[in-house]
């Protein structure tokens, strides 16, 4: 006796199985999720800064005049808050400029004000930097 290999089933031809819609092949993950919601944080943040925004222009004024003469200290921690965290803040502009850079606007500057000065009696000009002279040139 010969043993024979287990026949497999039959499978029937795409031609021969019952009428059934036609199922899609499966799309990717995203595409079969359900849209969510439209974007719930930022809305909720722009219904909140609406509203503060509402109560700031009723009441701004007088709460930021109350804060800085109540709380100084409350005050200046709202108006560091409000400013950028990259501020770069030069005081003295002077500092890139060479004597004779500074010795130029000194002259301009004295032009401008040289009619002020002589309605003031002055003869000599506002200082002695724009010539070179004082005691600043002697370095």
């Amino acid at each position: 006796m010969v043993d024979k290999p287990p026949a497999r089933p039959v499978q029937p031809s795409r031609k021969s199985r019952t009428a059934t819609p036609a199922a899609k092949p499966a799309a990717s993950a995203v595409a079969v999720r359900k849209p969510r919601p439209k974007r719930t944080k930022k809305t909720l943040g722009d219904d909140f800064l609406a509203a503060v925004r509402a109560d700031f222009r009723t009441h701004g004024a007088g709460v930021i005049a109350e804060v800085r003469a109540d709380k100084p200290d409350q005050y200046l921690k709202i108006v560091l808050s409000v400013l950028p965290k990259d501020l770069h803040v030069s005081i003295n502009q002077l500092d890139g400029l060479s004597d004779d850079e500074i010795r130029s606007r000194i002259r301009s500057l004295e032009a401008v004000l040289k009619p002020f000065l002589e309605d003031l009696g002055s003869e000599d000009g506002v200082s002695g930097a724009a010539v070179g002279t004082g005691p600043q040139a002697q370095d």
